[in-house]
């Protein structure tokens, strides 16, 4: 039998794995472009692709509690502002090369 440890290990796993399939799934459909524009503006800021998924990870994570807590679906006027904020208020910003 797992102990507590494995179990909850598994549990974020899955969570990670479902985060990153909706991060994919906006990407593929360009619906909100803003995911896959976030994700290159963060990658030219310094941050590495896994690490700008895990920032849009955040956001995506935030609306489904959202959701979950009895809101009317997903909030994508909310999650668009949100996504233009980043790696802020998760990350501090990194220096672009156009800050050079």
């Amino acid at each position: 039998m797992a102990d507590k440890k494995e179990i909850e290990q598994e549990i974020n796993r899955r969570l990670q794995n479902a985060i990153n399939a909706v991060i994919n799934q906006q990407i593929a459909e360009k619906d909100p472009p803003e995911t896959i524009e976030t994700i290159e503006r963060l990658e030219a800021e310094g941050f590495s692709r896994d690490e700008a998924y895990v920032l849009v990870g955040h956001l995506v994570s935030l609306e489904v509690a959202e959701q979950l807590a009895g809101e009317q679906g997903i909030d994508m006027n909310r999650y668009v502002a949100a996504l233009e904020k980043l790696p802020e208020p998760f990350a501090k910003k990194r220096q672009s090369e156009d800050d050079e």
